[in-house]
């Protein structure tokens, strides 16, 4: 089993620094909410992160069908308040030049997007507060 690693420190104010493998990520909370916008929030990450996996395996899916074309993803989700909670997400998926024929199984192929699977699934969350 692969183990994957992302580290976050607070740099400024609600201004996050996330970490993962060589690459930086900044996170923030919009004004409204004290933050200075300075980068996505974390419910739009998780959501970003739900494109791009979906992306990337209608990308597969296209390569192995021999399709080119610009693929593009949009999803959605609602944030609820209280308790918030990112729900209800919704991914549409364009593969230009995708046959009809072949929509059932790129269907049955992107929805095994890790990410999918992981927000279908009841996954429990261990929380440690170290001094």
């Amino acid at each position: 089993m692969a183990k994957l690693l992302a580290q976050a420190k607070v740099v400024d104010g609600f201004q996050v620094e996330v970490g993962i493998r060589q690459h930086k990520l900044v996170a923030d909370l919009t004004p409204d909410k004290g933050g200075r916008d300075a980068g996505p929030t974390p419910p739009e990450i998780l959501l970003g992160a739900l494109a791009a996996c979906s992306a990337i395996y209608a990308r597969i899916f296209a390569q192995r069908e021999g399709i080119s074309g610009e693929i593009s993803v949009r999803a959605e989700a609602e944030l609820t308040e209280p308790p918030m909670n990112v729900q209800n997400f919704r991914v549409h998926v364009r593969i230009p030049g995708l046959p009809k024929e072949k929509l059932e199984k790129a269907y049955a192929f992107v929805e095994k997007c890790v990410v999918a699977q992981t927000l279908c699934a009841a996954n429990p969350v261990e929380l440690k507060i170290e001094l």
